[in-house]
């Protein structure tokens, strides 16, 4: 044991010599790009690992024991004969760097501003924007190439492979960096804390401890939070997680029994778990499991369940005394949280210098997108998503004199045209007996004039859809017909479903259970969205024209929510955001949400064909095979009219000509070979420096 003491002690003292040799270096060449430094980092961090395994294992008094601990390391080991499932992303790795010149620093703030102050900072809001701030200042399992669908890229895993386990299960193995931290918190952007404990103010390692606690945290059922209800309906199927060191996470899926392409009978996880796996974020453990003052919230340490099933971690989870502080681990860093605004700073630490393009970001909270568009106007904000409804004062601004004497400084005005990944949508309650038909459903569709809407209430601003996903993504059926505009047609179907002026009124009424019922019902919307409101005014108007009676009921966001978790309505104008391929129908679709309330089925629908499409596309692996399910189920959405789908709105992002590398990546094929993504990418715009 002696001899193995002195050798370390020699290799020991071999490995410091040459960190301090490289510091100095470091130190005395100011001319060293930030790569550079940046690989002497990660070679200092590596040096300083192989120091601390090599201690670890001279401790060993056992040869046995020593022996045993380098065949459990060795396994834990990435297999270099495996497959990694994720790939570095070229256009990051390669052509970015190019664009952006070996000289590039990234400067100046992003001025930005949102509607409304989100009430608090939870890691788990199911405010988008909130999730959003809190992604930009976390880091995941891996990313998606620049443009790019259904593709993995290293984050803050290197490395991921399914590796076999010795009972025969399929299982990922996860390898983290060991150069990313949690940065120490800010208590100037803690008011009302008096005492912060000590650990607060350390830098802590972000390890597969953190994805952990993070699983287990939205696992918990005490927490009520919205991400968390909504993601642990997907992360029901881990059948089990476990951190096996500090920089080795494996997760193994549930599996079920399905038929592949041959009949056999085989096991399966679904095909939505690698990509479930690779949106893994850690959840800092040594912030959420305390108090403010350091001490832990729960001492069951060595109850592995404890976090998963505690309700008083919970409960002081969901009131945490952090709750409007985003601790932070990726690219950008929280910078503070006033009433006025939300601020970051890039993070110079974080490992991939190109995830962060500018010095800062900061978002001002607004009542109204006028008040926005004013801020924006007088040069104030660099980036600005203008409504519809704002596209010809824009036009009248971009003459007027100030505008111009804007263009001297500098300040021109550049716009972006693209679609956006949402579709607007009036659901048809089928619970109701008006709505139980879906000829009545196709009619209502008919009878209004979806393109006269896009034209005239949105300035040609929007695109009619036929169906539930994103036009532009491979699962939209494009073969699908738009619904013709025809009140004629509309009424014909109304008229074999058996409603008719009976009274010579003018309104449609049909006998239902022996009762003699005009065709009235109630469509509940948004009523401070005054397009929201114009479109609604259109469709009541339209509909009386076959003698239908749409009765309106604009109501705040807190009642619309009400409504719609409780399936309280006739029929309700709203619209959903688009996730990206691979799309997973069964949230808003599948039958078990039809009587749940609270779930997105909000209007009762149920469909067997769709129920097994919905089955067959969570195991089904070949992307043709997908591709035909999905248009299948397309056709079954357009048949049946459960919404009528009035439009998909394009989206103009307006910025500064200073505000670099705006651009749609699915149009720019010779920067981004095979991209689809039709979507500007934010991660990317870099500030260019002017002078005014």
């Amino acid at each position: 044991m002696d001899k193995n003491r002195t050798s370390f002690s020699v290799v020991n003292f071999i490995f410091s010599c040459l960190i301090i040799a490289i510091l100095i270096i470091v130190y005395w060449s100011s001319l060293l790009v930030e790569e550079q430094v940046i690989a002497l980092k990660e070679e200092i961090n590596q040096l300083k690992t192989s120091i601390s395994q090599m201690h670890e294992l001279n401790e060993k008094t056992d040869p046995q024991e020593t022996q045993e601990t380098n065949e459990i390391l060795l396994s834990e080991k990435p297999n270099k004969n495996g497959k990694n499932l994720l790939h570095p992303d070229p256009f990051m790795t390669v052509t970015l760097p190019k664009l952006l010149g070996p000289h590039f620093h990234p400067q100046g703030v992003i001025q930005q501003a949102t509607i409304g102050r989100p009430k608090n900072l939870h890691p788990f809001s199911d405010w988008s924007l909130v999730v959003g701030w809190n992604s930009i200042c976390t880091a995941g399992i891996a990313g998606q190439e620049v443009g790019k669908y259904e593709t993995y890229t290293p984050d803050i895993a290197t490395r991921m492979e399914l590796r076999t386990n010795e009972n025969g299960q399929q299982e990922y193995w996860i390898f983290l960096r060991n150069d990313v931290y949690w940065e120490p918190l800010n208590p100037d952007f803690l008011p009302g804390i008096q005492t912060l404990g000590a650990i607060f103010f350390e830098k802590h390692p972000v390890t597969a401890h953190d994805f952990v606690f993070y699983i287990d945290a939205i696992m918990n059922p005490y927490v009520e939070e919205g991400l968390a209800v909504t993601l642990r309906e997907y992360l029901n199927d881990i059948e089990e997680y476990r951190a096996l060191d500090d920089h080795t996470l494996v997760v193994r899926w549930k599996t079920d029994q399905v038929k592949d392409e041959k009949g056999n009978t085989v096991r399966r996880m679904k095909y939505m778990a690698q990509s479930w796996t690779t949106g893994l974020r850690p959840l800092a453990r040594f912030v959420y499991q305390r108090f403010a003052d350091g001490s832990k919230i729960i001492n069951d340490e060595n109850n592995p369940s404890a976090y998963r099933k505690s309700p008083i971690w919970a409960q002081n989870f969901a009131h945490h005394w952090a709750i409007n502080y985003i601790v932070s681990c990726g690219p950008w860093l929280f910078n503070g949280l006033t009433e006025r605004q939300i601020s970051f700073k890039r993070n110079p630490n974080f490992y991939d210098r190109y995830a962060a393009l500018a010095a800062g970001i900061e978002v001002g909270f607004k009542n109204a997108p006028d008040a926005i568009w004013e801020q924006f106007k007088s040069g104030e904000l660099d980036l600005f998503e203008i409504p519809a409804n704002l596209l010809e004062e824009l036009d009248s601004f971009l003459k007027s004199t100030p505008y111009l004497e804007q263009e001297k400084q500098g300040l021109k005005i550049k716009r972006l045209n693209y679609l956006a990944r949402s579709y607007i949508y009036i659901g048809w309650n089928e619970t109701k007996p008006h709505f139980a038909s879906k000829k009545v459903r196709q009619a209502l569709t008919m009878a209004i004039d979806r393109e006269r809407i896009v034209k005239f209430y949105l300035n040609g601003m929007g695109m009619q859809t036929t169906g539930t996903f994103f036009p532009f993504s491979p699962s939209y059926d494009k073969n699908l017909p738009l619904y013709p505009f025809s009140s004629q047609e509309a009424l014909n179907l109304l008229h074999e479903e058996g409603w008719y002026d009976i009274t010579g009124e003018g309104i449609l009424s049909k006998n239902i259970d022996g009762k003699i019922v005009p065709f009235k019902f109630t469509l509940t919307y948004f009523v401070k969205n005054t397009l929201t409101k114009s479109i609604c005014e259109y469709v009541a108007m339209a509909l009386k024209k076959i003698g239908i009676l749409c009765v309106l009921n604009g109501v705040d966001m807190s009642d619309l929510s009400r409504v719609f978790e409780e399936k309280n309505f006739d029929a309700l104008y709203m619209g959903w955001s688009l996730g990206s391929p691979p799309e997973d129908p069964k949230q808003i679709w599948d039958s078990s949400g039809a009587k749940e309330p609270g779930s997105s089925n909000a209007i009762g629908f149920a469909n067997r064909e769709v129920d097994e499409i919905i089955k067959k596309l969570e195991y089904e692996d070949d992307h043709q095979k997908r591709i035909e399910l999905y248009h299948r189920f397309d056709a079954i959405i357009y048949d049946e009219a459960p919404y009528t789908f009035l439009f998909a709105p394009k989206m103009t992002l307006l910025y500064r000509e200073y505000v670099q590398n705006v651009f749609i990546p699915a149009e720019n094929q010779e920067l981004i070979p095979g991209a689809n993504v039709g979507e500007p990418v934010p991660s990317l715009f870099w500030i260019k420096p002017i002078k005014r």
